[in-house]
């Protein structure tokens, strides 16, 4: 058994429920009534975890779909507003991912972190919201990278 089916065997054990990975290795949890995906990466040491955010307005030239895209790389700007995750497209979906070590990782550390990623992935899910026409206040704030020295061209 490698160590993330180990993990997921031990927080299975604890939720009294099977947590074994599919076919392709990736296993499902919900949390917090969301579902989220884990998977081993090749090198045995990490596991990522994705969540869907969002679905793309089916009109994907018209402005709520570019608010959605505009708000998701806001968002997603120095990792600041997804805590070191990571925004991504796929096809029409937006989702968030997070890689983490499982060397020392223990079943009620994946619990942990598992709801603690659910509940940022709700927020950010939130954030995507096209109704405003600016992108969310939060993923502004703070000092304007060219004008405080962080980046130069």
């Amino acid at each position: 058994m490698t160590t993330f089916e180990t993990i997921l065997a031990d927080l299975g054990r604890a939720l009294e429920t099977d947590l074994s990975p599919d076919s392709d290795g990736i296993a499902q949890i919900a949390a917090e009534n969301r579902i989220i995906l884990l998977r081993p990466e090749d090198n045995g040491e990490s596991a990522t975890l994705f969540s869907s955010l969002a679905t793309l307005p089916d009109d994907m030239d018209g402005a709520p779909a570019r608010r959605m895209l505009e708000n998701a790389l806001s968002l997603n700007l120095f990792g600041r507003d997804t805590l070191g995750g990571h925004l991504g497209l796929f096809v029409d979906t937006i989702f968030l991912s997070r890689n983490i070590p499982l060397p020392g990782l223990s079943a009620e550390d994946l619990g942990d972190r598992l709801i603690a990623f659910s509940r940022l992935a709700t927020e950010l899910a939130d954030k995507l919201d096209t109704s405003p026409s600016e992108p969310p206040a939060d993923s502004r704030s703070g000092p304007d990278p060219f004008r405080a020295g962080l980046l130069r061209i």
